[in-house]
């Protein structure tokens, strides 16, 4: 698992993935199922930590980005709510004996694990804080035989997006698979009016094939 450029940048982070009543209903109802106490683990920008806590259960939030926990803090003050924040690894992770009814893994970040190493720690550090009946609970993307042979020199239109400050931006991307390791390595490409291609190097992002990378 490596740190991705995007997640330096949440301003563009959240722009490529805003709030999903359905996505957050669905998490906030599987949380009540099991009791009060949720770990939301790659919660970037906090888009289901503070809707989980708008729901009135107690949540702490957990990301390797501190520029994504500053944006969620951020997040949740403006809707006037005090989930936890903590920086963390997911495929190590201590939080001194609490323990969780209900564990999050949201919108594909599972897949950022590369190996089975990685697999291996992530499912060590979740067992230890769930509570006896706590459960993990994630979705992942399916993807098609189409996004593994696309061509790595070609850039694909992602879409056009709106930016407080720089206005519209289209984003594209490249992508090339690895069918050794069997990770999808995309960069994003983003362009205003006036700058293409800003914020170099391109906001990168290396999942597994499982999944069309989307940096969510």
């Amino acid at each position: 698992m490596e740190q991705n450029s995007l997640y330096d940048r949440p301003d563009l982070y959240d722009l490529m993935a805003p709030p999903d009543p359905i996505l957050e209903g669905f998490y906030v109802d599987i949380a009540r199922e099991r009791g009060g106490r949720v770990l939301d683990l790659a919660c970037g920008s906090g888009r289901l930590t503070v809707p989980l806590a708008r729901a009135g259960l107690d949540v702490i939030g957990g990301d390797l980005s501190c520029a994504m926990l500053e944006r969620a803090r951020d997040y949740a003050r403006a809707n006037a709510v005090e989930p936890g924040f903590v920086e963390l690894d997911m495929r190590d992770f201590d939080l001194g004996g609490r323990t969780f009814d209900t564990i999050v893994v949201a919108v594909n970040s599972i897949l950022h694990l590369h190996s089975l190493d990685d697999f291996r720690d992530f499912f060590g550090s979740v067992g230890r804080h769930l509570s006896p009946q706590g459960r993990l609970v994630f979705d992942a993307f399916l993807p098609n035989i189409a996004m593994l042979n696309a061509d790595p020199n070609k850039r694909e239109l992602i879409g056009t997006v709106v930016h407080d400050r720089l206005g519209a931006i289209t984003v594209e991307e490249t992508a090339r698979y690895d069918p050794l390791t069997q990770i999808r390595h995309v960069d994003w490409c983003w362009s205003s009016k006036t700058e293409k291609d800003f914020g170099k190097p391109p906001c990168r992002c290396a999942t597994s094939s499982r999944r069309r990378c989307r940096c969510s």
